[in-house]
């Protein structure tokens, strides 16, 4: 009885110290603006949820520090998902700078998307004041059973405008931007024959 009484002390003054920490604040990804709107022979276009580092899954939002090591910020967090929060935001930029329908997963319609955009990403990291670092692959198939099948790899560095949380937003968000731009250049080649 004696030990289950020590037990439960502990359990309740690790909740007691949790609650001290007082919430976190919570950032969202800023919304970029399209450069221009691109013809393409797709009627529709489907993007998976992004696939990320397990790293930058994570809500608890890590920068890199000047020693290179990846160290989570002290009481801030990502106010969604960074893997559905970045979905979203690249399938809006995809949306605005296509002729076609643009939608995240889980696709919305009864018909197949006549394109699957695929994204991958290997690093996704920024150090506050100097740059954030995307990089990784993008795939492009026809659902349909068409013949597309193209990949494509990025690479993309964009400077982290200051020393804050929301310099680092604007950049990912600007970086997003730019492989959506990428990613609307590829769909915009795409033939009709190939959906």
């Amino acid at each position: 009885m004696k030990r289950f009484q020590t037990g439960l002390a502990a359990v309740v003054t690790a909740i007691g110290l949790a609650a001290c920490g007082g919430p976190s604040d919570l950032y969202l990804l800023p919304e970029q603006p399209v450069a221009k709107q691109l013809g393409t022979a797709a009627r529709t276009v489907e993007v998976e949820t992004i696939d990320l580092p397990d790293y930058a899954k994570d809500t608890g939002i890590a920068v890199v520090t000047g020693n290179g090591v990846l160290r989570a910020a002290d009481n801030v967090q990502w106010a969604d998902s960074p893997d559905r929060a970045m979905t979203m935001v690249l399938s809006g930029n995809l949306d605005s700078a296509l002729t076609a329908q643009v939608a995240a997963a889980p696709w919305p319609f009864n018909t197949p998307a006549d394109v699957l955009v695929v994204v991958k990403v290997t690093q996704m990291s920024g150090t506050l004041g100097a740059s954030l670092r995307f990089s990784g692959q993008y795939f492009l198939t026809s659902p349909a059973g068409g013949s597309l099948e193209r990949a494509k790899r990025f690479s993309i560095v964009v400077p982290v405008a200051g020393e804050t949380i929301p310099d680092l937003a604007d950049a990912q968000s600007k970086a997003l931007a730019q492989l959506a731009a990428d990613i609307a250049a590829e769909v915009s080649r795409v033939s009709r024959s190939q959906l």
